[in-house]
């Protein structure tokens, strides 16, 4: 029982790392894309296009 728990923790650990640096990676490709839709009163990329 107790290796269970410590691979259960292991495993989410591994899953906020890698969900933690896919978010950070999403947001330095698209940095503009995000801070437009977060303020809504510019248009957004899809709308000067």
């Amino acid at each position: 029982m107790n290796l269970n728990l410590h691979l259960l923790a292991g495993v989410a650990v591994l899953l906020i790392l890698v969900a933690v640096s896919a978010y950070r990676e999403a947001l330095r490709n698209e940095p503009i894309r995000r801070v437009r839709a977060r303020s809504g009163k510019l248009p957004t990329i899809d709308d000067v296009e």
